[in-house]
Formats: C-alpha cells, structure tokens, sequence
C-alpha cells in the first residue's frame, strides 16, 4: 500500500510541475519578461494638407498657361486658312478659286469663334495673363464682336501700357469701327515705340483709306486744323 501511495504521490508531483512549466510567464511589474502582445493600433492616416491661396493661385497659373498654348495652336490654324486663302486670291482667281477662298475664310471664322472662350476661360484662370486677354479680343473682332474686342483690348493695356500686339490689334478694331482717327493714334504709339507692329497697321490703315477715300479725306483735314496741345 506505501508503495502504491508513494507512486501516486510522485504520479501528481511530476503533474504538477509540468503544468506549472505550461502555465504563461506573469508580466512583470517593471516591464521586462512581458509575455508578446499584439502591436498597438494604428492612427487612421492624416488628412491632407489644404493648399494655401498662393499654391492655389500657382496651380490655376499653370493650368492657364496651358490653355492658353493649346488655344493659341488653333488661332495659328486659323491664320493658315486665312493665308491660303489669300494666296487663292491672288492674280485672277476663277470661281472655283473663289469658292475654295471663301471656304477657308468660313472656317478660320469658325475656329475662332470657338477659340474665343478657351481664351476667355484662361482669363479667369489668370487675370494678369496680358497675352491671353489680347488673344480673346482678336478673336472676338474677327467673328464680329467689337465691344468685347475694345473690352479685351483694354484690359490687356490695363495689365501691360507697353502692349505693342494690343496696339496693333486696337487699331485694327478701330478701322472696322470706322475709327480712323483713333487708329492712326494707335500707328503714331507704335511708330514712336520702333515696333515692328507698326508696319502691319499702317498697311491696313493704307487699305482702309483707299476703300474709304471721302472719309480718310475728311478724317486728315480735322486732324490739320485740331489745336496743338500745349506742352509745359
């Protein structure tokens, strides 16, 4: 019977010990020996940052500038037409020349027109872009809309006085308003300024007043007898 109580004893001890060896490690008061735990959760990731005004303004710049090339490629498309149709014209065209002449006019008009609100919206997009207000307001005269070409004309003389595509381009408009007067202002600046703008407005100007002989006449004897300004 000893034996046998003995065994049993030896039996639970050595269970013991094996269940206690089983038994999880206590972490420890000071940190050290602590069983593994899962990692912490991580933050959601920040928002981003919102762009200031300045980067906001830098990137409507830039996607302005973009714009405005990719208008300006059309205009350059449109003044080929118009070159080629010139270039129809010439010597003594035949009907079908004509014909032909005329489509290729027809369709740089349509090209312009709508070109003009690429250009009006890089205006937005830029409101100092002088180039772009310049460019709006050539292809508003060329589809016949004056008053926002004179309005376009100004803006972009607003920006920049020294303008000298705005001042050729001005005195162009005046010419289809009938201004003659206020055209040859707009020659007398560019003349004065050296710009090789002058030389294609004067050619213009030329052309007017031949198609309008009784009105340049008119328009040079009031500018002989106008008072000289007086100069301090």
């Amino acid at each position: 019977m000893d034996a046998i109580h003995t065994h049993s004893s030896r039996t639970g001890l050595a269970l013991a010990v094996i269940l206690t060896l089983l038994a999880p490690t206590p972490a420890r008061a000071d940190g050290g020996g602590s069983a593994p735990s899962m990692p912490p959760p991580q933050p959601p990731p920040t928002a981003q940052r919102p762009m200031s005004p300045e980067e906001q303004a830098a990137i409507a710049k830039a996607n302005a500038e973009r714009a405005y090339a990719d208008a300006y490629k059309e205009v350059e498309k449109g003044w080929k037409e118009l070159d080629e149709a010139k270039a129809l014209l010439a010597g003594t065209p035949d009907e079908k020349a004509k014909k032909k002449a005329s489509e290729k006019e027809s369709s740089a008009i349509k090209r312009f027109a709508k070109t003009a609100p690429k250009f009006e919206a890089v205006t937005v997009g830029d409101p100092k872009n002088a180039n772009a207000w310049n460019m709006l307001g050539y292809t508003k005269r060329m589809t016949g809309d004056l008053d926002a070409a004179f309005n376009a004309y100004w803006k972009c003389l607003e920006i920049d006085p020294q303008h000298a595509g705005a001042h050729e381009y001005l005195g162009e408009a005046y010419l289809k308003a009938g201004k003659i007067k206020e055209a040859q202002g707009e020659l007398a600046f560019l003349e004065k300024k050296g710009a090789p703008e002058a030389k294609k407005l004067k050619t213009s100007i030329d052309a007017w007043a031949a198609a309008n002989p009784e009105a340049a006449q008119a328009a040079a004897a009031e500018m002989r007898t106008a008072p000289v300004a007086e100069t301090k």
